[in-house]
């Protein structure tokens, strides 16, 4: 009987122990939640619309009201926190239609400037970066231009070094290696391939065109000859041709 009592106490002891060190052991689900958290919160942004009045353009709120004042000569919409604006006029709507007046930089949700006007052409956040474009960024000028990726705080992570340079899309991004000047009947003056978020080239550039990867899968496109019909097909995210191009 002694011998049973001992034993109690001794499971007892263990059994505070091990909930104390349990209590104080930090939490994988806790810190998991509030990683998760912390991320979203980075990349959350209020609802935002850009209108245009008199000429000028701002933001006004879900409710309607003008949250960020009249003041810019074109607006984007926003996206990861930030928004595409222009100063300096004409600024078109479609941005890679520029002219020598454009200036594109950023904004933030407050309505502060946070990365200086100063490109030619600028497209939305997507997976963290933002494609710009420094020259003539218009897409059918014969005139240079270079274009690259900046992240939301303006640094260039990806250097100008492309004719065109798409948005991410499930990890890679379409990048035009030449001049990539559009002429009527014959395309692009360059070829099309992928690159990934360090900026090397995982698909190389062979394609006359190509769309953003979509579930995997992204189309391809060759122009076989002046006139004719181009042929389309199918590559995965390794370059492997799943559907070979056709017509």
């Amino acid at each position: 009987m002694k011998i049973f009592w001992v034993n109690v106490l001794l499971l007892f002891v263990i059994c505070s122990l091990l909930a104390g060190c349990l209590q104080n052991a930090p939490s994988t689900s806790a810190a998991s939640t509030s990683a998760e958290s912390a991320k979203h919160s980075e990349n959350s942004t209020p609802i935002l619309l850009p209108v245009k009045v008199s000429g000028k353009w701002g933001y006004v709120n879900g409710n309607g009201q003008l949250v960020i004042n009249l003041q810019f000569d074109g607006a984007s919409e926003f996206h990861e926190g930030r928004a595409a604006v222009c100063l300096g006029k004409p600024c078109f709507p479609e941005r890679w239609m520029s002219s020598s007046g454009d200036h594109w930089g950023y904004i933030d949700s407050s309505g502060k400037m946070v990365i200086t006007p100063q490109y030619g052409a600028a497209s939305d956040f997507s997976e963290g970066l933002a494609s710009v474009c420094t020259g003539d960024c218009s897409s059918d000028s014969p005139k240079p231009s270079s274009q690259g990726y900046i992240n939301r705080d303006g640094e260039i992570v990806i250097p100008l070094q492309f004719g065109i340079a798409g948005d991410f899309s499930e990890g890679l991004a379409q990048v035009c290696i030449g001049t990539c000047k559009w002429k009527m009947d014959s395309g692009y003056s360059g070829k099309f391939g992928f690159i990934d978020h360090s900026g090397h080239l995982v698909i190389n550039p062979q394609y006359d065109r190509v769309d953003d990867f979509k579930n995997g899968f992204a189309k391809v496109t060759l122009l076989v000859e002046k006139g004719k019909e181009a042929k389309r097909g199918y590559i995965d995210k390794t370059g492997k041709t799943i559907w070979q191009p056709s017509n």
